[in-house]
């Protein structure tokens, strides 16, 4: 079988301080990619990127063009030295540089689309949470969770990998729940570095006001398939796109099946572009599966030289 690799580019959660500054150092494209970036979405990105701070960084209306920047950069170098992938998937706000990779929207029209989704989702009023929970069997998580919406909005969020699904809601059922986990001593929950309730039915009132954003854009046919967040099916044209993009902001990321949807499909070369926590999650779902992580210069170098 021929090699088949896919792009995979992490989400909300990837940001560190320092990203992209090895790639902007000894790539003069990078120049150029922030400086798109920077005029589109009117953000000093190269100062949050590089010097942080994390605080400030990690704010939604930071983090997503933020992130978009430095993984679009990393397709671009990848690109540019004839690198290019069978399929694409992205995890939530991966799925913009994703559809980027596949031809469906310019760099532009995905940071202005970022940008404004971030803002309605930061306008959510609701003090919202996540947390990842980790080797907790799928049936008990989801009971403890359906115990709890008797009381508000709490939901499972992503299906990460076998052992790993991230729960979603008001903050306050979201400790509640920590809590629970730890008393009864079976799994690990880990918070997580966001701001608001994001695949939750909470964002409802974001994904609506989205919708207005989507209309106005855009959408090229795709060039190179991608599998939806929301279908964790392969997209077959791009009048799918906006529908899918307002429903992923409430809706579930169906990653485990999409992974496995992808192996199905032939793939057996999985690329992280801008992250590494992706590549993780593949190796759980598919231990056999061949895995690269591109996040800093040493990375495409050391991939280059090959």
């Amino acid at each position: 079988m021929p090699e088949q690799v896919a792009f995979l580019f992490p989400g909300q959660g990837s940001q560190y301080v320092g990203m992209g500054a090895s790639l902007y150092q000894e790539f003069a494209l990078a120049k150029t990619v922030f400086s798109e970036a920077e005029a589109v979405t009117g953000l000093p990105l190269r100062q949050y990127c590089f010097e942080g701070p994390l605080e400030q960084l990690t704010r939604t209306q930071i983090a997503q063009p933020a992130i978009l920047t430095v993984e679009y950069l990393i397709f671009r170098i990848l690109k540019d030295e004839g690198i290019e992938p069978s399929w694409v998937a992205g995890h939530s706000l991966g799925e913009y540089a994703a559809l980027v990779a596949a031809g469906a929207l310019s760099f532009a029209d995905a940071l202005a689309l970022v940008k404004r989704r971030a803002e309605h989702m930061a306008a959510v009023q609701v003090e919202g949470g996540m947390a990842a929970v980790l080797n907790l069997p799928a049936d008990r998580l989801e009971k403890l969770v359906q115990e709890l919406q008797t009381e508000g909005t709490i939901v499972l969020a992503n299906f990460n990998t076998p052992t790993q699904i991230v729960i979603s809601g008001e903050k306050k059922l979201v400790h509640k729940l920590t809590e629970r986990i730890k008393a009864e001593g079976e799994g690990r929950v880990i918070p997580l570095e966001v701001e608001g309730a994001f695949h939750s039915p909470l964002m409802k009132p974001a994904a609506e006001n989205f919708r207005q954003d989507l209309a106005k854009t855009s959408f090229a046919a795709l060039k190179v398939p991608i599998i939806s967040n929301v279908t964790a099916e392969a997209v077959l044209s791009s009048d799918q796109l906006p529908l899918l993009l307002e429903k992923q902001i409430y809706s579930p990321v169906r990653w485990t099946e999409s992974i496995e949807q992808l192996a199905s499909l032939g793939c057996n070369i999985f690329f992280e572009l801008g992250g590494k926590i992706l590549s993780g999650m593949v190796k759980k779902i598919l231990p056999a599966a061949q895995v690269d992580t591109f996040r800093e210069s040493a990375d495409l170098k050391k991939y280059l030289q090959k």
